[in-house]
């Protein structure tokens, strides 16, 4: 990883990015300092299961992403030469329930570490997790770098500020800094309040008799799903460029939650059959009356974009960015990954 960096600050490593991405750079001999939020344990089972939780290059440190002193300390004390800003509040869902922390969460931040970036490590490659969500709810699809941003949730607020914010100091101070204009991007290591994840882990437990039915919103909405470690390969290559840009990374494929939904259960040997309408629609497995899928109203949001799918052209001409799983794939893997930690948990082992 020599055209990346030797030393590395990555937030939020404890996260699914962030745990896929040390785990890549400790491998290939680069230091890392990983920060997570302070005040709690860390969540390292992520960490744990990939390998690198007790690699001696990786240093974990607590970090408040809206204390700008210790920003300014960390960066200082670690001096990286790239620096994946992966942290925040992630969750769509959250974002209504506290948009102002979302938005200082994400918003602030960002700003805390750009200038503690801009003091302490201005040669650093910084490089945002920045979301498709910056787009609203576009009327053009697909999405690349020149439409139009207009966030329509609390959470696209608060990563559209974070994403100006990156060019704005790229711009004003010259930063190399680079935001990752992440669609869906899922894995077994998604964290199981994502829909995704949800539905690797119900489908598995369904099918080992261990739970009966899960509960879902809008089923109509349409994302574009592919599998993370594709993108942080993406992001690695952001930051191994001479210079900061804005990149989409994307699939170009969009999928139903309803199509995923299918796709999950599949993978778990079953097949969905759909009955009813709207807030009374039923996922029933066929051949039999089990209903594993069913409608909670109070899952849709107030505000869904119906539609958000990549174009991806610029990170594949410029990153040699390519998807490796389509969605059938992707399902597969989560619900293989799910099924074998229930049943290492029934048979006590460890996550």
């Amino acid at each position: 990883m020599n055209a990346v960096a030797q030393r590395v600050m990555i937030t939020g490593v404890t996260g699914q990015d962030g745990a896929l991405l040390a785990t890549r750079l400790l491998r290939e001999g680069v230091a890392v300092v990983g920060t997570h939020r302070p005040g709690v344990a860390a969540d390292t089972w992520r960490l744990h299961e990939l390998g690198v939780l007790d690699h001696p290059a990786l240093t974990l440190a607590p970090l408040d992403l809206l204390d700008v002193d210790a920003c300014r300390a960390l960066v200082a004390r670690s001096v990286p030469q790239s620096l994946f800003h992966l942290a925040g509040q992630s969750s769509v869902a959250e974002s209504f329930r506290d948009p102002a922390g979302s938005v200082r969460a994400n918003g602030l931040g960002t700003l805390n570490l750009l200038e503690a970036v801009r003091s302490s490590a201005p040669h650093a490659h910084f490089v945002l997790a920045s979301s498709a969500e910056i787009f609203g709810a576009p009327e053009i699809a697909p999405q690349d770098e020149t439409t139009p941003l207009a966030a329509t949730t609390p959470y696209g607020l608060s990563k559209l500020l974070a994403h100006s914010a990156v060019a704005a100091w790229r711009a004003s101070f010259g930063l190399h800094a680079s935001c990752a204009i992440l669609f869906n991007h899922e894995s077994e290591w998604r964290d199981t309040a994502f829909v995704t994840r949800k539905l690797s882990r119900g489908a598995a437990r369904i099918a080992l008799g261990r739970e009966e039915s899960i509960a879902l919103g809008n089923l109509e909405a349409r994302r574009d799903f592919g599998y993370a470690p594709d993108y942080v390969a993406a992001m690695l290559a952001m930051a191994a460029r001479e210079t900061g840009g804005d990149y989409v990374l994307a699939t170009g494929q969009a999928c139903s939650i309803r199509d995923y939904a299918c796709a999950a259960f599949a993978a778990a040997g079953i097949t969905l059959d759909w009955f009813g309408e709207g807030f009374d629609e039923v996922g029933v497995e066929r051949g039999s009356d089990r209903v594993c899928v069913r409608i909670d109203p109070a899952l849709f949001r107030p505000s869904d974009a119906p539609l958000l799918v990549g174009d991806a052209s610029k990170a594949r001409t410029d990153l040699g960015f390519a998807p490796s799983l389509n969605v059938a794939g992707l399902a597969q893997r989560m619900v293989d990954a799910d099924l074998r930690r229930e049943r290492a948990a029934a048979g006590g082992g460890m996550h």
